[in-house]
């Protein structure tokens, strides 16, 4: 928490003078009277500090961390929609992302809790490492994809390995509006994993419906006949008798069969 001590000819003119030197406003600041001096022309001496913040607090500690450590790295905070994100940057930026990002969300959890135990903080934490997880999102969108298409195509659930929460948020987020696959999660902390099941499968469906039972042609049931047959049959039952004998001396003495019926011309 940054604070300086101002001395001017009266109180509030002390006060406006710190507050200029830290660049933030009364309501964001704490001040108290240290000394007043002088006899006829008085001097009051006036400490002003700023109240403590959580994204302040968020990046004292992680510097703080990062030096320990003694690592070669900077830290820089930038005012998100709906938080803070804490960009890493250097030499050995590696150290802090560490094996899939484990680091950098241990590092991203224990700010969260600095910048919660300061009062009126109310925002999301970000800890993230020359873009890693920018980048991790692309890897994890691209293996989502293959694995529901893998799961859309053969018909059963792909399980996938074990993933911290950023992790399967990405993996759902990337497949909420697939229409043959859906995803739920299972498990329990750390050892939690998301499953893709696949929602509509061609050979599957088919294969099911080969499965159910066929029904029996029983022996009162009559073929289907479709229309244009049973007008064409109606229509022969309008030749007369002396059209078929007429038909027949002319030498064709064929029988043919329509449906169920023969007639000989």
């Amino acid at each position: 928490m940054e604070s300086v001590e101002v001395t001017a000819g009266s109180e509030r003119e002390a006060l406006q003078q710190g507050l200029e030197q830290l660049g933030i406003t009364e309501e964001e600041c704490e001040y108290r009277l240290i000394k007043e001096s002088g006899l006829i022309r008085k001097k009051y001496t006036v400490r002003v500090s700023e109240k403590p913040k959580g994204e302040k607090a968020a990046l004292a500690f992680i510097r703080g961390v990062i030096k320990r450590m003694g690592l070669d790295c900077t830290v820089e905070m930038k005012k998100t929609e709906d938080g803070f994100l804490f960009e890493i940057s250097g030499k050995d930026v590696a150290q802090v992302i560490g094996y899939r990002g484990d680091v950098l969300d241990s590092l991203q959890y224990l700010a969260l809790l600095v910048a919660n135990n300061v009062e009126g903080f109310d925002g999301r934490i970000i800890v993230d490492g020359e873009n890693y997880r920018e980048k991790r999102v692309q890897i994890l969108t691209k293996l989502a994809r293959r694995l529901a298409f893998k799961a859309a195509k053969e018909g059963e659930a792909v399980k996938l390995e074990p993933m911290n929460p950023f992790e399967r948020r990405v993996i759902h987020s990337a497949l909420s509006q697939d229409k043959f696959v859906s995803t739920h999660s299972e498990g329990e902390e750390p050892y939690r994993y998301v499953v893709i099941v696949p929602d509509k499968h061609p050979k599957r469906e088919r294969r099911e419906r080969s499965d159910r039972p066929r029904r029996e042609r029983t022996e009162n049931a009559a073929p289907r006949v479709s229309e244009s047959n049973i007008k064409y049959h109606t229509d022969l039952d309008l030749y007369d008798a002396e059209a078929s004998r007429n038909f027949k001396k002319k030498g064709f003495g064929k029988t043919k069969s329509y449906g169920a019926s023969k007639r000989r011309f």
